[in-house]
């Protein structure tokens, strides 16, 4: 894709998703006195109801190799996410991240959370708004980790627009990101089950939720399973889907969180997911059917949709969802 096409998506889908309260969850609740914005830092801050957390943005270099958000909740509800555990500190809630870029690891960092790979950014900029909505956009940047001021070999921007949360306490974060090659790169991921050395849990970078221990009873759901893989029992490869959620019960209230692909979205619907006792996670894997190169120069455009819902989602729900997300921007498309 062509940078001045990249460039249009991007503005197109920020449009898309600000515009009369684009990617902003439906019945949205009319009494916001309860709503408190706790800015803990420039870089560190969560909307609360009636004093409880309901999301977190966390981007403190000092704290983690790259922003994350934790906790995520429903309204009144406990935490959906699991940050830094000890199977795998460099989970982080929900947070993006990509694999190898020209061989180097930006993923797995070693016990004091440091990784191969360099994630540096800017100071978040961003809007509060008193409903409980927000967007957040930052400048990110990617270098092999050798000394400070070394140019970034890939460089993004980030837009994360975050829903009010409506009358059942569930909203939604639209990810939109735009990755620029400064160099030449591959970004690359551990090889999968059917290539040389690969492995079942091969196939993992990007966008990602790791579930608390917390939600028992788990379930996964997609809008269509008949290209579903599974291996070693518990972890699950899905080709060419719009969605995927998992589910899950905690102190005997039903929730998910469920991740949408937009179609626009480069290499967006295949899918990483993994099904163990108190290891539940989903992904958009990117790069599941192979390695994706970048010349000097060229983008890639990443669009997501993430909503934290009460209830378990069945395929209908999830795909009406998915309707809703392509008919607004087809609106959208119209008003143009």
């Amino acid at each position: 894709m062509k940078k001045s096409q990249c460039n249009y998506l991007i503005v197109l889908m920020y449009f898309m998703a600000t515009v009369s309260g684009q990617g902003f969850a439906k019945n949205v609740r009319q009494d916001n006195s309860l709503f408190q914005w706790d800015i803990k830092s420039n870089n560190q801050f969560a909307l609360k109801h009636n004093n409880k957390i309901v999301w977190q943005f966390n981007a403190d270099s000092s704290d983690a190799s790259k922003p994350y958000f934790d906790p995520l909740c429903v309204v009144g509800g406990q935490s959906l996410t699991l940050p830094k555990p000890a199977d795998h500190i460099w989970h982080l809630g929900h947070w993006f991240s990509w694999k190898y870029i020209n061989g180097v690891n930006y993923w797995e960092t070693d016990q004091n959370g440091i990784a191969q790979g360099e994630t540096f950014w800017s100071t978040p900029k961003r809007e509060l708004n008193s409903d409980g909505s927000a967007q957040i956009s930052l400048e990110l940047g990617y270098r092999p980790r050798k000394e400070e001021n070394v140019p970034a070999l890939v460089k993004e921007h980030r837009e994360i627009v975050i829903s009010a949360p409506d009358s059942d306490g569930a909203y939604s974060l639209d990810w939109i990101q735009q990755f620029t090659a400064m160099e030449d790169v591959i970004f690359d991921r551990t090889p999968i089950i059917g290539e040389k050395d690969g492995v079942h849990f091969g196939g993992y970078a990007g966008l990602s939720v790791r579930f608390s221990n917390e939600l028992k009873e788990v379930k996964t759901v997609t809008t269509d399973s008949t290209n579903l893989r599974k291996y070693n029992n518990n972890y699950i490869h899905i080709y060419d889907v719009a969605a995927v959620e998992q589910n899950g019960v905690i102190d005997g209230q039903e929730y998910g969180i469920a991740i949408l692909s937009h179609p626009d979205s480069q290499y967006g619907r295949n899918w990483y997911i993994i099904e163990e006792q108190n290891f539940t996670y989903i992904s958009p894997a990117i790069l599941l059917q192979g390695a994706v190169k970048l010349s000097r120069g060229e983008t890639l455009t990443l669009y997501h949709r993430v909503h934290v819902h009460k209830d378990r989602w069945d395929a209908v729900k999830l795909n009406k969802a998915v309707s809703d997300f392509l008919e607004t921007k087809n609106k959208q498309l119209i008003s143009q």
